[in-house]
C-alpha cells in the first residue's frame, strides 16, 4: 500500500472510531426514551413494564419493596400491599423516567426514578412504609429525599415500621420450608428455613447467627438500625431460640447463608 493511501486509510479509521465512540457515549447518556412512557404492567412494588417500543422492565431506583409471593418462591409481609399501592400510583398512566448514573442492572432492567402525575413514586412508596431505602453507588441523586421519606414512615410507624406481630408472611410460605441442613441445595433460590440459633458473632462488618451450625443468617451494619428500631439485639435476643427466616440462599466458603435486612423476615415459627 502506498504511503499516501495508508495515511488516508488510518485517518478514515480514526474518524470512524471517533464517530462510533461519540455515538455510543451519546446513546449511553440518553438511553432509551427518557421522556414520557405508558405503564403497561405492574410487576411488584418496585418494578413495572413500560411501552417504550421494547416493553422494557423498569426497576425503581432508591428503594426496595417487600418481595411478592410467587408459585415458585415465598413472599414477604406486605409484598402484595406494596404491589397494590404501586399499581394505584402508576397503572395505565403516562410516567416520566429519570435516569441516574447507571441505566441498567445486571438483569437488563432499566434503572430509573419514576414520576406519575408529578408524584415521585419511590418517595411515596417510602412514605407509605411499603419500601425501605436502597441507595447504591453511583446512583445517589435523590438520596436525601429518599431518606427523609423513609424517616417519615418510621416516625409514624407505617407499614414495615409498624407492629411486628401484625407483619405476617403470605399463607403459602409454608410450602417453602426447608431444613437448615438442606439449605445448600437451594442456592440462588428464596426459601423459608426453620431452626434453632446455636450461636451468634458480631463485628463492625457483620453480624452472623448460626442456625444449628448448618446455616448462617447474615445482617450487615447498614441494617443494624432496622433491628434497633424495634428494640431487637439479634446477637442476644435470637440466640438459643427457634426462628423462621425467609430469604435467598447464598453459599460462601462452602456454607449456605441468608442475608436479612429487616426483622419481619426473622420470626418465631408457628
Amino acid at each position: 500500500m502506498k504511503p499516501e493511501r495508508k495515511i488516508v486509510f488510518i485517518l478514515v479509521f480514526v474518524v470512524l472510531a471517533a464517530v462510533f465512540h461519540f455515538y455510543n457515549n451519546e446513546r449511553q447518556a440518553t438511553g432509551p426514551d427518557t421522556g414520557t412512557v405508558r405503564v403497561l404492567d405492574v410487576i411488584d412494588g418496585d418494578t413495572i413494564v413500560v411501552d417504550d417500543g421494547m416493553k422494557s422492565r423498569v426497576r425503581y431506583l432508591g428503594i426496595d419493596t417487600p418481595e411478592l409471593a410467587w408459585p415458585d418462591s415465598p413472599g414477604d409481609p406486605l409484598g402484595a400491599e406494596a404491589k397494590e399501592f404501586n399499581r394505584k400510583l402508576v397503572a395505565g398512566k403516562d410516567v416520566r423516567l429519570e435516569f441516574d448514573e447507571e441505566k441498567y442492572d445486571v438483569y437488563g432492567r432499566l434503572l430509573a426514578y419514576v414520576y406519575a402525575d408529578g408524584v415521585f413514586v419511590s418517595g411515596e412508596m417510602l412514605r407509605a412504609g411499603l419500601a425501605s431505602p436502597l441507595v447504591i453507588e453511583p446512583n445517589r441523586r435523590h438520596e436525601d429525599l429518599l431518606m427523609e421519606a423513609a424517616a417519615e414512615a418510621r416516625q409514624e410507624r407505617k407499614g414495615i415500621w409498624g407492629d411486628l406481630d401484625t407483619l405476617a408472611p403470605p399463607p403459602g410460605n409454608g410450602d417453602f420450608v426447608v431444613d437448615p441442613g438442606k439449605a445448600e441445595r437451594y442456592e440462588g433460590k428464596r426459601v423459608v428455613v426453620r431452626g434453632k440459633v446455636t450461636g451468634a458473632r458480631k463485628s463492625r462488618n457483620v453480624l452472623v447467627l448460626d442456625v444449628e451450625d448448618e446455616l448462617e443468617v447474615v445482617i450487615f451494619p447498614d441494617d443494624f438500625g432496622n433491628f434497633e428500631f424495634f428494640g431487637i439485639d439479634p446477637a442476644k435476643d435470637y440466640e438459643g431460640k427457634e426462628i423462621e427466616v425467609t430469604g435467598r440462599v447464598r453459599v460462601r466458603k462452602g456454607k449456605p447463608g441468608i442475608v436479612v435486612a429487616h426483622p419481619m423476615l426473622v420470626r418465631s415459627p408457628g
